[in-house]
């Protein structure tokens, strides 16, 4: 909206282009519409923007019509504060080059009051260091509102905007009560065709998309600005078309659209009706896709996620957790996925927290250990503004299986080829290399375990002349007498080759043969127990027809290492005991619901809160036996039974009778 002409103004003199030449005569109806009662349509909904918004006012001089455009300046930032924004000001008499920028540094939305140079207007050809920008404080300014163009106002066209001023990306322009910016001439001129109404619309709306911004409101109703930045920042999430349209004034049959001549893919729509007295005219304007809200708008980032669970030794109970760079939706199975090494979705259940932004998997059993897994995140994800997360998967390896050893094996190595690999913290081999022995030789493994994605059970040898390696478990590089029994899921079945097989007892110094047996063909038969025994494999025989026997199996075979069960026998005290460790330091384990450890810690037993442990019960896992703690902060972990623990009955004392 214009403001009046003032007396004495010619607008058939000279372009402005000239300081010392008067100002184009202002619409002489300002004066009665700002006046006018505001009416709002529609209910807003509260935003829920993550930071605050900012909003910056510029209010240029308009000589003795100032205070009457400060006022609609103050309704328009209270609006903005009322939905969370912080405002900042640069309003007349201080409106210069250097407040503005600062005012509009970083600003979502910018609104300015205040005169209007446009094109076309009756002063000649197109002068883009003049028009279609702002009139501010000029270099003759007296710190007064005095608004002549001998200095006191200046007009900055789009050409310094764009140059100088740096908002936010997708920021909005609103023009209020400003010539030319909504399309309608000046009063005394003739009013505007729809061609020239959309040309100036064109030209004031093209740096809003130039500098990167999403759209450009012009509106001259009464309260204009104040009500678009209500709905504006009251829904964010609404279209741009929406707060255009939820206006009380606005007419659907006066609407007419066209696509913007500067700015691929943005649209011009303008709008002609009556406001005031006088004939119908462009009083409101917008620029831009007016599918587009501001919520979407000024989020210009999609979501982005992170692993926070560790991609390498994560506990094969423990559940895995994705942050989410800002609030999301569509957070669930088909969107977060876990699936293992073969690609095969794994079930699980997923929840997200909304405070936190965290979304927490938990598969529906326990993963395998020693093994490859993805996690992937992105399809159907996506921000309150609606962006989409693009698609992302992290690799991640399980801890390794190992067993419960706390005392170093001891290991032979037959004369021959010893192929020994070297893993990363992920579990993958680095390095690789080939170790012959001319004679048998000893060395000691402080660790037996399942390698991720190699078959059998691995020693790892720590020897002064060989050095740190992974050797793979065979007759030919074992550990000595027993050192692995676990029950198989039932149904488990082993094939055996053709050939005959003997059938073996096994006692603690080993398998004893009893019988051979010929076998006509393939056989596949079912098994139920498996014991590594001198680095040999043997598997119990479930058909009655073999009568309980074992037989030795191929080591490494897949099909009889996979789903175990290491828990042999859990049995419960007669009466609680309470455990005396013989040092002051001891390992312990926690297990999983199949015998594998989960965890293990070394405690030193001085600096638990409670030094008193008590157990009521003792498990057989594999070849050794754990008591396991049943109170205090180690509840739930085992410690190994042996020498160098005593579990001694709270029933008894502890010192002779007296």
């Amino acid at each position: 909206m214009s403001v009046p002409d003032r007396p004495n103004r010619s607008p058939a003199v000279s372009p402005p282009d000239n300081p010392e030449l008067p100002l184009p005569p202002l619409f002489r109806a300002a004066l009665a519409m700002l006046c006018l009662a505001a009416a709002l349509g529609l209910p807003v909904t509260p935003s829920r923007a993550a930071s605050p918004t900012k909003v910056a006012i510029i209010v240029g001089p308009v000589g003795e019509l100032t205070p009457t455009y400060l006022a609609l300046a103050d309704a328009a930032a209270r609006a903005a504060e009322q939905h969370g924004a912080q405002v900042a000001r640069a309003v007349s008499p201080h409106a210069t080059k250097a407040n503005v920028l600062a005012a509009v540094a970083d600003a979502n939305v910018i609104i300015y009051f205040g005169h209007g140079y446009g094109h076309p207007s009756p002063y000649g050809a197109l002068n883009s260091a003049r028009q279609n920008g702002w009139g501010l404080q000029g270099p003759r300014a007296r710190g007064t509102h005095g608004d002549s163009l001998g200095g006191e106002l200046e007009y900055v066209g789009e050409d310094w905007i764009v140059a100088n001023a740096r908002p936010a990306p997708g920021f909005v322009m609103i023009y209020s009560n400003t010539c030319y910016a909504p399309g309608a001439s000046e009063g005394g001129q003739p009013a505007a065709t729809p061609a020239v109404a959309a040309q100036r619309v064109a030209y004031y709306s093209r740096k809003v998309f130039t500098m990167g911004g999403s759209a450009y409101f012009a509106t001259d109703f009464d309260r204009g600005a104040a009500d678009l930045v209500t709905r504006l920042l009251g829904n964010r999430f609404a279209s741009f078309g929406t707060a255009f349209a939820s206006d009380a004034r606005f007419v659907p049959s006066a609407l007419t659209s066209q696509a913007h001549p500067f700015a691929a893919g943005q649209a011009i729509w303008l709008h002609r009706t009556k406001y005031t007295d006088g004939p119908p005219n462009y009083w409101y304007a917008f620029a831009g896709n007016p599918d587009l809200s501001p919520a979407r708008a000024w989020d210009r980032t999609a979501p982005t996620a992170t692993l926070e669970t560790p991609t390498t030794d994560h506990g094969a109970d423990s559940p895995i957790r994705v942050q989410f760079s800002e609030a999301v939706s569509g957070v669930d199975a088909a969107s977060l996925v876990l699936r293992d090494a073969d690609g095969v979705p794994v079930p699980a259940t997923v929840d997200y927290d909304a405070r936190s932004r965290v979304a927490t998997v938990s598969p529906a059993a326990p993963l395998e250990m020693s093994a490859t897994y993805d996690v992937g995140a992105g399809t159907g994800i996506a921000d309150e503004a609606g962006r989409s997360m693009l698609a992302v998967s992290w690799p991640m390896t399980t801890r390794i299986d190992a067993d419960p050893i706390t005392d170093d094996l001891s290991v032979i190595l037959e004369a021959g080829t010893h192929e020994l690999v070297r893993l990363a913290a992920d579990g993958t081999t680095v390095e690789s290399r080939s170790l012959e022995v001319v004679d048998r030789r000893w060395v000691l493994a402080d660790s037996r375990a399942r390698l991720i994605g190699r078959d059998g059970s691995w020693l790892h040898i720590d020897d002064a002349s060989i050095g740190a390696w992974w050797v793979a478990e065979s007759a030919t590089a074992r550990a000595m007498g027993l050192v692995e029994e676990a029950l198989l899921e039932p149904g488990t079945v082993i094939g055996l080759p053709p050939g005959r097989h003997a059938l073996l007892s096994l006692g603690p110094d080993g398998p004893e043969r009893r019988h051979l047996t010929a076998i006509s063909g393939a056989v596949d038969t079912e098994i139920d127990r498996r014991r590594v025994h001198d680095g040999r494999t043997f598997v119990h025989l479930v058909d009655p027809r073999y009568g309980g026997a074992w037989v030795e199996a191929g080591a490494g075979n897949r099909d009889i290492e996979r789903d175990v069960d290491r828990v042999l026998e859990s049995e419960d005290r007669a009466a609680p005991a309470r455990l005396i460790a013989a040092g002051p330091v001891v390992t312990a384990f926690r297990f999983d619901e199949r015998g594998r450890v989960a965890e293990r810690r070394t405690v030193v037993l001085a600096e638990l809160r409670s030094a008193a442990l008590s157990s009521v019960e003792t498990r057989r896992i594999g070849r050794w036996s754990f008591a396991l703690i049943h109170e205090g902060e180690l509840a739930g972990w085992g410690l190994p039974e042996g020498p160098g623990l005593q579990a001694v009955p709270l029933t008894d004392s502890l010192t002779p009778a007296g």
